[in-house]
């Protein structure tokens, strides 16, 4: 009995054992039907359509996602086949001279299609275990395309002609700030074809908005001039007053109000409004520090004109592109002349010399100040006051504190330009008097650093 159970359990072992292998072998077969699957012939091969735009795409089975990946890659290929094309006559030959912006701009246009392609057809997919590959074929109709883009291009033109015709109204009563805006939002509307020969029919003739516009701006800010008093201004820095420059902006010699000038000078930048009369008025601040001659350049500001976004890309190509009106001149720091008064005492006793003012007119004299020998002919007048009071004795030694005022005035208003105090100045020695003294030689050697130099950025 124990023999035939055995006899069976080894029996039923082996059956279950052949049948397992049997399916093992089964399961094998599959899987290389699987594997053997033939690729098709557009893996092989990308095809080419006269009716459609094709991109093949393909992943590594490896990767994640890799199944979104294979098809953002056919998308890019299907992509390329759109070529974005440039004419010679188009505005962008216009506009750029220096063919800084060409495939700046031919990347943008084609994420602008990326972004809006419509109506494209997943055709197939193919998977290989055996690469570890996988690949996705899309399509697109170039029919279906191209009465995509006609329909963009259409809705483009529509908008781009009310602007035009805007922008000759404006431009036939004088309005020539309004007839750029109107001309630049014209060529903006249409940025997306900048490169082909967009035409628009215009009360039966046919008109390449983008061009016209441009060169209808480019012809207005050509006749726009500024008038100057003079190519050399001499000024006077000192002046309480601030001084100001004035130019007028003119349209073929018609003043143009309102229009926004940007004026530059050193590291001051600042944007004034013509009037009704076309003047500007340009305010010069800050002349401390400056040198004794620098520029001062106004030029018309086509931000302030052109209202639409600046952040976009275009936008700021276009205004680059324009060759803008612009005048300058140069501004003569003049020194002006001097004349110095002063009243220095020790111990409320008037001094014989005056040291303070004889050091003070040594070193701005050094500096290139002419100083003359009359009130009334000088353009600035310095006014010195120093006094020395008594301080204590010590051990024999006498000290004494000098202190020192100086003002100038601006001869013409008699407006206060300048005025310093120095901290007090102490002196010693075996007398007040003397103590007065040594006090006064120790001010008349730092003159120069305490007071002169500071004057001089006023003056």
């Amino acid at each position: 009995m124990k023999s035939y159970l055995h006899i069976l359990l080894i029996s039923t072992f082996s059956l279950w054992a052949c049948t397992a292998q049997s399916q093992k072998r089964k399961n094998k077969q599959t899987t290389n039907k699987i594997e053997a699957k033939p690729k098709p012939e557009w893996v092989i091969a990308k095809p080419i359509s006269s009716q459609y735009y094709i991109g093949i795409g393909y992943s590594s089975t490896r990767l994640p996602n890799y199944q979104q990946s294979a098809k953002n890659s056919a998308l890019e290929d299907l992509l390329s086949e759109i070529k974005v094309n440039i004419s010679s006559t188009s505005v962008l030959y216009q506009m750029d001279k220096k063919n800084s912006f060409r495939d700046e701009y031919e990347s943008v246009i084609k994420s602008t299609v990326r972004n809006e392609i419509e109506d494209y057809e997943l055709v197939d997919t193919y998977e290989n275990p055996q690469e570890a590959g996988y690949w996705v074929y899309y399509r697109l109709s170039k029919s279906k395309y191209a009465e995509q883009k006609r329909r963009k291009q259409q809705n483009a033109l529509s908008v781009a002609i009310d602007f035009f015709q805007k922008a000759e109204e404006n431009e036939k009563i004088g309005q020539t700030a309004t007839a750029i805006d109107f001309y630049a939002k014209t060529i903006l509307a249409l940025k997306d074809y900048w490169g082909e020969n967009l035409q628009a029919d215009l009360q039966g003739r046919s008109v390449m908005l983008s061009n016209e516009s441009y060169t209808r701006i480019q012809q207005i800010l050509d006749n726009i001039s500024f008038q100057t008093p003079s190519a050399n201004v001499q000024l006077k820095k000192q002046t309480t007053r601030t001084p100001s420059i004035n130019f007028k902006i003119t349209y073929k010699n018609t003043p143009q109000r309102s229009m926004p000038v940007l004026a530059r000078y050193a590291q001051h930048k600042q944007i004034y409004y013509s009037t009704e009369k076309g003047e500007i008025s340009v305010i010069l601040e800050k002349l401390e520090g400056l040198r004794n001659s620098f520029r001062l350049e106004v030029s018309l500001e086509l931000t302030k004109i052109i209202s639409v976004n600046s952040e976009d890309k275009f936008y700021n190509f276009l205004i680059e592109s324009f060759r803008s009106p612009s005048q300058s001149i140069t501004i003569h720091l003049a020194k002006p002349t001097l004349f110095i008064r002063s009243e220095e005492k020790n111990l409320d006793n008037l001094q014989k010399t005056a040291l303070l003012a004889n050091q003070l007119k040594n070193a701005l004299t050094k500096r290139g100040y002419v100083f003359v020998n009359s009130a009334d002919k000088a353009e600035v007048v310095l006014e010195l006051e120093s006094n020395t009071r008594q301080g204590i004795e010590s051990g024999g030694i006498y000290f004494a504190f000098l202190s020192i005022n100086l003002r100038a005035l601006d001869n013409l208003s008699k407006e206060e330009i300048f005025n310093q105090t120095l901290p007090e100045i102490k002196g010693g020695h075996t007398s007040f008097e003397r103590a007065g003294i040594d006090a006064y030689q120790k001010a008349a050697k730092n003159i120069d650093s305490e007071i002169a130099s500071k004057l001089a950025e006023v003056l």
